[in-house]
């Protein structure tokens, strides 16, 4: 899991950090992704700004987001969010403003969730989790088979299909197709693939994941003609996506 939290307090800013370090050592089991990491990795910003510079070159899978910050406000952030994101990710506020009011406004901004300062941590632990749930394939079910297309997934086997029959994957070929048929429609970035995919940060120079999304293009038909696009998304990523019927048909005259 990949959080960002955005908090211009240092002293919250660090109660934060810790307590969902602490809720990832407890849920390590619930959060592991296919043999990757286990652990949750956890990016401090005290300003808009970075913030801003941050999600534009990785993917976060959970926000926490203040109201009050030095260039900019919560509702602006969550509108600009959703003006950039085709698919932002969740966001729960964690503010000192409590009036009916402030709630509703970071709702209607895009906001998950709404919790009022000085926060309860248990409380806190249990709405992160439970909005990493309703987003997140959790570890309890992360080994259950699922069909995306004329594609299915055997996760515990470490298995695709296509037509009932396997497809020959190397081990990071299959976990790099799984991570994108579990994000259809959802943009992931550069650096958050290499870190799930192979554990590590990506090096300037490297052309692994290019090389990687080439063969699965080719391996499982990853094309108009059978209803799939995998793009690439300018300086950001690459996004799976499954078209529409109208879509396909173009894609089939092309």
């Amino acid at each position: 899991m990949f959080i960002a939290i955005l908090e211009d307090d240092p002293v919250c800013l660090n109660q934060l950090t810790s307590l969902l370090h602490t809720a990832s050592e407890k849920s390590s089991q619930d959060w592991q992704v296919d043999e990757g990491k286990t652990d949750w990795q956890i990016d401090e910003y005290q300003n808009a700004k970075d913030f801003i510079r941050g999600i534009k070159r990785k993917t976060y899978n959970l926000v926490l987001l203040d109201w009050m910050l030095p260039d900019m406000n919560g509702p602006e952030i969550l509108h600009w969010m959703d003006e950039y994101f085709q698919s932002p990710p969740p966001v729960i506020m964690v503010t000192n403003r409590d009036t009916e009011q402030d709630v509703v406004e970071a709702l209607k901004a895009g906001a998950e969730d709404f919790v009022s300062k000085p926060f309860r941590p248990d409380e806190l632990v249990a709405r992160v989790l439970t909005t990493l749930r309703r987003h997140h394939v959790s570890g309890r079910h992360r080994n259950e088979s699922f069909t995306q297309g004329n594609i299915t997934v055997s996760p515990k086997e470490e298995i695709i299909s296509i037509g009932g029959e396997a497809v020959k994957l190397t081990h990071q070929e299959y976990r790099l197709a799984l991570l994108l048929l579990r994000n259809l429609n959802h943009p992931l970035s550069r650096s958050y693939l290499y870190e799930t995919v192979w554990g590590q940060e990506e090096s300037p120079m490297s052309r692994t994941l290019d090389v990687h999304i080439y063969r699965l293009r080719r391996k499982l038909g990853l094309n108009a003609v059978n209803g799939w696009k995998l793009s690439s998304v300018y300086r950001y990523g690459y996004r799976l996506k499954r078209l529409d019927e109208e879509e396909q048909e173009v894609g089939e005259e092309v």
